[in-house]
């Protein structure tokens, strides 16, 4: 909380063992930090895939790896939670998909001011829709229904975006959630099928169908499959979805459910599940369960913009607002703000607060 350039920043997380993350800095004297933070154990490639018995020989710890560090490229540093310094570190990273558009977006120009940042907070490009579309495409047309093939052109004609307001979205979200249960359905995955037995909590990491969800973009691109015949899920998914289409937008099934520690008992409790834009893998991060629900409990937990030569002309905002208590005048008042992109300035003037009890 002292530092004041990023010099200072470095020297104080080399002290810094976890959680291990990467960390970016920059200061107005032109200074810039991108490193990882922490402490990591050199150990066996065994270790970092499964629980190991790390009192038999070769899954004891040697020694500290270095914490790698990166730079600017063509003046950009982009993280987000992609692989990028850690990648010698881990093996469970974000796609690429978020950090590429970021970079590409960040490319269009050349001078980007705070106010101009939800252009990219809120991009809701798809690029990993790519191989689900590749497979459509693919399709032999004399094998498909009048209405499944009405689907898959429209699909195929979509900007890739995930709009609240697409059609072409949600038909796009429909196909991609018959095509993960379709998958988990089959024999091939049968030893994964029952509930691990583990708190449902833990369900949309744990369960079968969510990981066929999460892992899907590289399921229909790998070469081989357990002898699955993708193609055939595919055109079994589009006509599932020929049979009973989505009626409406991308965003009359995703929306915002948060977790609660307690059930909402106030009149506009239902007006805590608005429409969203964006899915897992665009800038704006919303993120549903194909095959399961379209429904969103992840999203971004705070958008932010340091303005560092200026930092009163810093911005922010939060999916709901700066109280947790309910009934308070600041527990939603965020939440419109943050579903438009808009945000709020950053005010540290102590004589321009107001203290509320």
């Amino acid at each position: 909380l002292r530092a004041r350039r990023t010099a200072d920043v470095d020297r104080a997380f080399d002290l810094w063992a976890e959680p291990v993350n990467v960390v970016q800095a920059a200061d107005n004297e032109g200074g810039l930090l991108h490193r990882v933070a922490g402490r990591v154990p050199v150990r066996a490639q065994a270790n970092r895939l499964r629980p190991v018995p790390a009192w038999e020989p070769g899954h004891d710890w040697r020694e500290w790896h270095d914490t790698p560090r990166a730079g600017l490229t063509d003046g950009i540093a982009v993280m987000a939670n992609q692989r990028g310094p850690a990648t010698p570190l881990g093996v469970e990273f974000a796609p690429p998909h978020r950090a590429n558009r970021i970079t590409a977006l960040l490319k269009e120009k050349e001078h980007w001011s705070a106010a101009d940042m939800p252009l990219i907070h809120m991009d809701t490009h798809l690029a990993s829709a790519q191989p689900l579309l590749d497979h459509l495409a693919a399709l032999d047309d004399a094998r498909l229904s009048p209405e499944a093939t009405i689907i898959r052109e429209t699909i195929l004609h979509w900007d890739r975006r995930m709009t609240a307001s697409s059609t072409e979205a949600a038909l796009y979200a429909a196909v991609r959630s018959a095509v993960v249960r379709r998958l988990a359905a089959h024999p091939a995955f049968a030893a994964l099928a029952d509930p691990p037995a583990y708190p449902d909590v833990l369900l949309p990491w744990l369960g079968l169908v969510p990981r066929i969800a999460f892992a899907l973009e590289h399921l229909l691109r790998a070469e081989e499959l357990y002898s699955i015949d993708r193609a055939e899920a595919v055109r079994e998914a589009l006509e599932d979805v020929a049979a009973e289409p989505p009626r409406g937008v991308w965003g009359d099934t995703h929306r915002l459910t948060p977790w609660r520690a307690l059930p909402e008992s106030e009149p506009d409790a239902p007006a805590l599940a608005p429409a969203l834009d964006g899915d897992h893998d665009c800038v704006l991060c919303t993120s549903a369960l194909p095959g399961l629900t379209d429904l969103a409990a992840r999203g971004p937990a705070a958008r932010y913009v340091w303005d560092l030569a200026r930092r009163e002309d810093s911005l922010w905002v939060v999916p709901l607002g700066a109280s947790g208590t309910p009934g308070s005048p600041h527990h939603r008042d965020q939440l419109p703000l943050w579903l438009r992109g808009d945000l709020v300035p950053v005010v540290t003037d102590l004589q321009q607060m107001t203290k509320e009890d």
